[in-house]
């Protein structure tokens, strides 16, 4: 499989160098020309000072992918090239055509394979890992003791799924160790907070899950969300799974957070990513929590629930158009008690480099060399423009 897909590669920079180099009429480029197996659609550009129609060739293969458009003149980069998710463990590719009047131009798009799953713990029956996916947001995983990766998708209106967020949740401590997601205006959506505590996730078995409709029963301790209840806010009345906003009160979204933590700086940071996405393409945001080694509560079901001791958020900025860089990453860190603010500021944020090395993780591992060393060493003063 790898010597084919090297194949698909090599034909793409052939296909590019000889029908790019020294044209004078028009090109067609992709912002990435290999996407992961569930990656569902990436920008297409075209250079042109006239007329152009575009196809796709499948090489007598299924169907799999469209394009947003199909014809134009002038230049464009807002083209989308839409994909299916590509269940099988084998990449495909396609091949994008832009005809002009003068001449023709062609690239290729390798959509790669299916992943394997996280292996799962025997001594936790049930608890079962989705198929591991490249999403831009997620951290670096490995199989652990207790713990499985899942997703859930949500509905944006017009038929349109999309993934809502992923977490890694740990059965034994009854918690997510992060939640994963995407977010930007048309992501979060709009609405109101409807506290529906009674939901459950259907991807963990509810043995594993805390019991939090009627809050902990501990005094000092709120139910936590990991990803907020305002960034999700789209709802879709037929396939209950789907309603995001209703999706981010699952038990596994949940941790015993203190109270004063919650309700101030750690709400005012949240606040802040909503701020920072809608200046963004889009902002991947982790959100975390470092389970404590003694400390835990009884929640009114009678299970035993740790009390993180801190809490983090490492973020990543993507932006086509920025003039300050494509990607910009910023990071943070509290501990599970009373701040001394109520507000986030500059002096309290870290580079993703160094929250990576006090938690022993790897964030954003998709990123190239290049890519990685611009948005995680440094933090960007743009985040408190």
């Amino acid at each position: 499989m790898k010597s084919g897909l090297l194949y698909i590669i090599a034909c793409t920079a052939l296909i590019y160098c000889s029908c790019s180099a020294g044209s004078q009429y028009g090109q067609v480029m992709l912002k990435t020309d290999v996407i992961a197996a569930e990656d569902n659609a990436v920008f297409v550009q075209v250079t042109s000072d006239g007329s152009w129609t575009l196809s796709l060739d499948f090489s007598g293969q299924e169907e799999w992918a469209q394009l947003s458009r199909t014809s134009g003149t002038g230049s464009s980069n807002s083209i989308v090239l839409a994909c299916e998710t590509n269940t099988s463990g084998n990449p495909r590719s396609v091949t994008v055509i832009a005809d002009f009047r003068d001449n023709s131009s062609s690239t290729v798009l390798v959509q790669l394979g299916a992943e394997e799953s996280l292996s799962p713990d025997p001594e936790f029956p049930g608890l079962e890992s989705d198929p591991v996916r490249t999403w831009m947001e997620l951290p670096e995983m490995h199989s652990e003791k207790g713990c499985a990766w899942v997703f859930h998708n949500m509905n944006i209106g017009g038929g349109r799924v999309v993934r809502n967020y992923s977490l890694f949740y740990d059965a034994e401590n009854m918690l997510a160790r992060w939640v994963a997601y995407p977010l930007n205006p048309g992501l979060n959506g709009s609405g109101s907070r409807n506290d529906q505590f009674e939901a459950k996730d259907p991807k963990i078995p509810v043995e594993y899950q805390p019991y939090t409709e009627r809050g902990w029963g501990v005094s000092g301790y709120d139910r936590g969300h990991q990803i907020p209840a305002a960034d999700r806010y789209h709802t879709y009345s037929q396939d209950r799974t789907l309603d995001s906003h209703r999706s981010t009160f699952y038990p596994t979204n949940m941790t015993v957070q203190n109270s004063r933590l919650n309700q101030s700086v750690w709400s005012d940071l949240e606040g802040k990513v909503r701020s920072w996405s809608s200046r963004s393409d889009t902002l991947y945001v982790v959100t975390g929590c470092v389970p404590s080694e003694a400390d835990f509560i009884t929640d009114r079901a009678g299970n035993r629930v740790n009390v993180p001791a801190g809490y983090y958020k490492a973020l990543l900025r993507y932006s086509a158009s920025s003039t300050v860089g494509e990607y910009l990453g910023i990071a943070f860190y509290f501990d599970n008690s009373a701040p001394s603010s109520n507000k986030v500021s500059s002096s309290m944020c870290m580079t993703i480099d160094a929250l990576e090395e006090k938690l022993d993780m790897n964030f954003f591992p998709r990123l190239t060399s290049e890519q990685e060393a611009a948005a995680e060493a440094f933090v960007s003063s743009w985040w408190w423009n």
